[in-house]
Parts: C-alpha cells; structure tokens; sequence
C-alpha cells in the first residue's frame, strides 16, 4: 500500500509540491514556537532554591538630627550595628514569628547585586580567582528563606553556628567539577591574609522563575562582624528579612507590627515599614508575565490559523477527490478501508517533511538559535518538541480528511461515476 500511495504523490505532484512546502513551513514554525514555550514552562517551574511564603522585608529607618525620639550620638550608649540587631532581636521575640534574618544584599526579587572576587587559597593550580554574586548573611537567614543543601537537608542544621562561605552547588562544579568544596579556604582578593573555609554547598538557587540558576556565594559572618557591615552599608541598605508563623495573614501585618509599639524602635534605629515579599515578587516578574501573556497569546493566534489552515487546506484536496473516493466506494471499498487510504497518504505526505525539518533543526543549533542556556538542548527536550510538532499535524490532517471521507461514504454509485 505504502508503494501505492507514493505512485499517488508522485502522479500528483504539481499539487502535492504547495502542500509540502505548506507543510514543512508550518511544521519548522511548530517546532520553533513548541520549543521557546517548553524552555520558558521549564524554567519556569523549576525549583528556585528558596521559599518566600509568609515572608516579608523589613525596611529600617533612622532618626535624623531635629527629630522627636532623635538620640544624640555622642550620648547612646551603643552603635547603630547594635541598636538594629537588637530590634531584630525584639522581633525574634514575639509569638507569631518564626524567624527573622538580616544580610546584605540577600533579600530575593531585588535587583541589587554585589560581586567578589574569590580566591582559592589552598587549591590546585587550576583553580584560578573568579568574579561570583555575594551576599553576607547572618545564619537565621537560610531558616527564613528554608535553604537547603544539595541532598535537601536544612542549611540551618548543617552549619549550626559555624561561620565561613556557603557557596551554591553550581558554583562548587564550577571551580571543583566532581570534588568537593567543603573544606577549602578563600580570601576575597589576591593579598587577602583572610583564610575563609567553606563550611556547606547550597542548592542552586535562581534569582526570578524566569532566569537559570547562577554561582553564588553566601558568606555567613558573625554578630560582630554584622555589626561592621551594617555600620559599612547603613542600616537603611540592610535587608531585613521575617517568616511569620503560618495562619496569619498579609492584612494583618500591620496591626502586628502596631501591637509591637516601642519595641520597634531602638536609639535612632525604627522599622520604617514593611512588604510582603509576594509582592516584590510581583513586581519584578511584572515585564516578564506581560512579555509571556503576549508570546502565549502569539502562540495561540498562530496554531488557530495553522489550525485552520491545514484543515482548509485537507479538506478541500480531499473534497476534490470526491469522485475518486465515490468510484472506491462504488468498486466495493468499505469506510474504514478508505479512511485508512486517505489518512495515510496525508502521513506519507507529512512524513516526507522529517528530512529537510532535520536539516533546518541542525543549522539552527549550529547558528546556536535556540535558548541552550536555560535548558540544554538534550534528546528528550528534542523529542518532545519535533514529536509534539510532528503529533499536532498529524491531528490537524486526520481532521481536515475525516469530514469529505464520512461524506463520500454516503455517495451513490450513479453519482460517484458522475464525478468521475
């Protein structure tokens, strides 16, 4: 039957010829939208390394000189390090939270960066100084956001106490391959006397749903070495980061905080206010939700005229073919029999497409047209994506040949040799 149907193609190739050229169009499209779609979905719903629900950022404030409350400087007692871990300590406190951290340039959803160059101090030859996000952090910071090690377990659990670098898992395979880094001292620049080990690997952790995972480095200090840095970036350029216990909600935030009255301020030191990390969340995803709802809605657009297209397009080839079909039926084929003849030629006919479609697929990976940063381009992301473009098609011509196929079987034999 397969050689018959090719002796049909070929008799029929000047219409045939517009319907392939249709066809492997429409099916190199397919692939190209099926593939951006499943990167951005795959992205998407891969883990990001942290958890932010019941969450919020704390941002603190400072009494300026003239202000009721202000405290000289000259007469407090303590510095205003201390004054902010102090309120952080008053926030600790209190029943509904679970758990509150401060860090520099550590709070998710923010655009704010900081990079360091890391040196390797004990390590091969090979392994040589590179440039890597950092953030320093107090330890109750991996309970806040629920950081996990790279077999799952709690960081909180695994460094205890410690302090010293807590770099993520990408950032180990990428100064150490297969080794560990656990162990391993680092100082933050070539001259540095600084000898900081490594005390635990983090699991990848990506900094929106729409990006990959980069190498990053956690650097847990003590509380007076917190006390440095908060006095270094001023205790309004602190991320102040709180869990609340589960079962109170977001609209209740702030009759919390008013019930904590003046445990909220410390010398100068005050909470100026507070932000759901949902919504920052929210806000920063806002270009890139716009961005897919318009690509989802392109997409759509796009397979409703395909849609249609190849439907039209089956249809009225097989439609021309009436008499044919009715001179089949007519010579004793039965529905079934038919519709299996139809439906196969226009497989043949799609099948034929699989040759230049791979030749098309390889040149764009050649050219390095498709997102492999985000997901490397692996066999199954190629199965799915050409399986799924080729499935589709087939669906849409089974479709486009069933409606004139269920008609024809209807024909008399008088009109099907009138056709003919």
């Amino acid at each position: 039957m397969i050689k018959h149907l090719l002796k049909i193609i070929w008799n029929q190739r000047r219409s045939n010829g517009w319907i392939f050229a249709e066809l492997l169009i429409v099916v190199a499209i397919l692939w190209v939208m099926m593939d951006s779609m499943l990167v951005d979905r795959y992205t998407y719903h891969s883990p990001l390394g942290f958890d932010i629900e019941n969450t919020y950022k704390i941002q603190l404030g400072t009494l300026q000189p003239g202000t009721p409350g202000y405290v000289d400087e000259q007469e407090a007692a303590t510095r205003p390090g201390e004054d902010a871990l102090r309120l952080i300590d008053n926030l600790r406190q209190s029943p509904e939270v679970e758990e509150v951290s401060m860090s520099a340039v550590g709070s998710p959803y923010t655009n704010n960066n900081m990079r360091t160059l890391l040196v390797p101090f004990d390590a091969d030859t090979t392994v040589k100084p590179s440039g890597f996000s950092h953030c320093a952090v107090d330890p109750q910071y991996f309970d806040v956001l629920r950081l996990t090690d790279k077999e799952g377990t709690p960081l909180r659990k695994v460094i205890g106490q410690q302090t010293g670098l807590v770099p993520t898992a990408d950032l180990e395979e990428k100064l150490f391959g297969d080794g560990s880094i656990v162990g391993h001292t680092f100082g933050f620049h070539l001259e540095s006397t600084d000898r900081i080990p490594a005390i635990a690997v983090s699991s990848p952790v990506r900094k929106t749903e729409y990006e990959k995972s980069e190498p990053r480095l956690y650097q847990v200090i003590s509380t007076s070495e917190m006390v440095n840095v908060i006095e270094g970036w001023q205790v309004i350029g602190m991320d102040v980061l709180i869990r609340m216990r589960s079962g109170l909600p977001p609209e209740n935030m702030e009759t919390f905080l008013q019930g904590m009255g003046e445990r909220l301020t410390v010398n100068n030191v005050y909470v100026s206010s507070v932000e759901p990390l949902s919504d920052m969340r929210a806000d920063i995803l806002k270009s890139r939700e716009d961005n897919m709802k318009k690509k989802t809605a392109l997409v759509g657009f796009m397979l409703v005229n395909v849609f249609f297209g190849i439907i039209g397009t089956f249809w009225l080839r097989t439609q021309a073919r009436r008499g044919e079909m009715g001179l089949r039926v007519a010579l004793g084929s039965n529905r079934r029999q038919l519709s299996r003849l139809m439906n196969l030629e226009g497989i043949i006919l799609l099948a034929l497409t699989i040759p230049f479609l791979l030749v098309f697929i390889m040149n764009m990976l050649y050219f390095d047209m498709p997102d492999t940063y985000r997901l490397s381009y692996t066999w199954w992301r190629f199965a799915a994506t050409f399986g799924g473009a080729y499935l589709l098609m087939a669906g849409m011509i089974t479709l486009g040949i069933w409606f004139p196929i269920r008609k024809a079987m209807k024909m008399k034999p008088a009109e099907a040799l009138h056709y003919e």
